[in-house]
């Protein structure tokens, strides 16, 4: 069977990593370098990680695979009938195509946004590697864990890191938490700015409605946008990202949609540990197996410099701690949520319990 598949991020190559052998594989990547992580791009500014560390697989890993590998080559459109992948450079015929096409940053839309940069791309980090080691500061907007995560690892590194956030709270979490996260990331020099609206940038900070935020290299974290331009020039159904249904199938015959530019019952899972969950679940769908994928669970770890969380279901509420690193939440006497601080071994284990639905007495 001929299985193409648009992108070659972390679910793409998981996916043709796991098909090949049993089918004939082939991967369509705009880029043109290999898979790399994007995860570790936050290290490799800070001085972590060499460049050449962010690539796992090498030309003859693919070549070794049998996966054709097609780097450069833009996929413009589906042809649905004649079931071809139209590129830049060919039409490539497909008995099952998937698209893993990730998503975009959101970039700023206020006035000066050519001073303020995103991170995404390899070539991005690269730029904003060489002006953080020129201007040794940073101004990072945005309180998720894209932007928490380049904090704390330029803090780490001895860089003035300041952070500006709209909210109130950090990753969606509740005051107390959100001054722990905050606390432990001043302690390795990241200002914060909170509650504070950016309204227009220069050449040397940002305006924001609580004041001037001075900072040269300023990257803008915001979120990120679904790349679902593919699905929408071909008649295929999309949203905010590429409409699936729980065996990640668009509304074409054939065509299905992992990572971060699918959608699921108005659900995005944004991170590269769902995408490469996706594929395992779709590896198992193709091969005629019955497996799902619960997309309204998370379980994902961040470290944002020296300090560690992990996120377990849902989060929301006031919680009970259980000691003085992890909080759980509950429902109708049920643990569905859990925060881990600093403790990654025990994330696998509350995530088992929090899936299962116990009580606070059996943790």
């Amino acid at each position: 069977m001929r299985i193409v598949i648009i992108g070659n991020g972390p679910g793409g190559v998981e996916l043709a990593n796991q098909l090949s052998g049993e089918h004939e594989v082939t991967i369509v990547e705009r880029e043109n370098v290999l898979h790399y992580s994007k995860p570790m791009l936050s290290h490799y500014i800070a001085g972590f990680v060499d460049r050449e560390k962010l690539f796992p697989y090498s030309f003859d890993w693919y070549e070794k695979k049998e996966i054709t590998l097609n780097l450069g080559v833009k996929a413009e459109v589906i042809d649905r009938v004649r079931k071809r992948l139209i590129t830049s450079d060919s039409e490539i015929p497909y008995d099952i195509l998937v698209i893993a096409t990730g998503a975009r940053p959101r970039g700023p839309t206020f006035e000066g946004k050519e001073f303020v940069q995103t991170l995404k791309m390899l070539q991005d980090a690269e730029r904003i590697k060489e002006q953080i080691e020129k201007y040794e500061d940073a101004l990072i907007l945005g309180g998720g864990f894209i932007g928490l995560e380049l904090a704390g690892n330029l803090a780490k590194a001895g860089y003035k890191v300041k952070l500006v956030h709209r909210g109130g709270n950090l990753l969606g979490l509740g005051e107390e938490l959100t001054k722990i996260i905050m606390k432990k990331l001043e302690d390795d020099g990241v200002e914060f700015y909170l509650n504070a609206n950016a309204l227009k940038a220069d050449e040397n900070g940002v305006f924001t409605d609580r004041g001037y935020v001075e900072g040269k290299v300023k990257v803008c974290a915001f979120g990120v946008i679904p790349n679902r331009e593919i699905a929408i020039k071909s008649g295929i159904h999309a949203g905010r990202g590429i409409l699936i249904d729980d065996h990640f199938r668009t509304s074409a015959k054939d065509v299905y949609a992992i990572g971060d530019c699918a959608e699921y019952n108005g659900m995005l899972s944004g991170t590269a540990k769902a995408a490469m969950e996706h594929a395992r679940v779709l590896v198992n769908i193709l091969r005629g197996n019955e497996d799902s994928y619960d997309f309204e669970f998370r379980s994902t770890v961040f470290k944002f410099g020296n300090f560690s969380i992990a996120l377990i279901g849902k989060t929301k509420g006031d919680g009970n701690w259980l000691d003085n690193k992890t909080k759980v939440f509950l429902r109708e006497g049920k643990v569905v949520g859990a925060v881990v601080m600093e403790d990654v071994r025990k994330t696998m284990m509350l995530e088992r319990k929090v899936k299962a639905g116990v009580s606070i007495d059996e943790l």
